[in-house]
């Protein structure tokens, strides 16, 4: 037997051996709202800035949602278009180049949802509107940039910061 954490009544636990609560909608829901209080959500957001994986998800958010802001005016570097919901696409694809290259603003240009999404980033396509964009030498630079490179959870927090800075200036 154990004791409800809300209402304090004994009873055996039917779901799992940490069951916190009797069973009762009423406790479960004041049970939920307690573990939802500040303290958590403070303990949740420091654990957060140190996992490595939390803090490359958001400097590449802020890193997108740059490229979007800086593109905006711009047709789909793809295909031409200009209407529609807006994409950073990547020339080097995240999984297939080093991580260097993700953060890297001449490997990311706005791009439609059809060309990004449906058509791998129409990369032929994507290829030609390049050169003519950055020029030959540095798309070339790009496709030989193969060296592997670990970012530190330091360099993302300071990426993540400065396109975070960079798009509050274009708006």
């Amino acid at each position: 037997m154990k004791s409800c954490k809300v209402c304090k009544e004994k009873f055996t636990p039917t779901f799992k051996k940490m069951q916190p609560t009797c069973g009762k909608t009423e406790c479960a829901v004041e049970w939920g709202r307690k573990l939802r209080g500040k303290e958590t959500r403070k303990a949740l957001a420091k654990h957060r800035e140190n996992d490595k994986s939390w803090v490359r998800k958001k400097a590449q958010e802020a890193f997108n949602k740059y490229i979007r802001e800086r593109d905006k005016d711009l047709p789909c570097i793809s295909c031409g278009i200009t209407t529609g919901q807006r994409h950073a696409s990547h020339y080097r694809s995240r999984g297939a180049a080093p991580q260097n290259l993700a953060y890297h603003e001449d490997n990311v240009h706005a791009s439609c949802a059809q060309c990004n999404t449906f058509k791998s980033g129409n990369i032929g396509e994507y290829r030609i509107r390049l050169i003519r964009k950055i020029g030959l030498e540095q798309v070339e630079w790009l496709e030989n940039q193969n060296e592997p490179y670990k970012y530190t959870i330091e360099e993302l927090r300071e990426i993540r910061d400065i396109y975070r800075a960079k798009a509050k200036e274009l708006k």
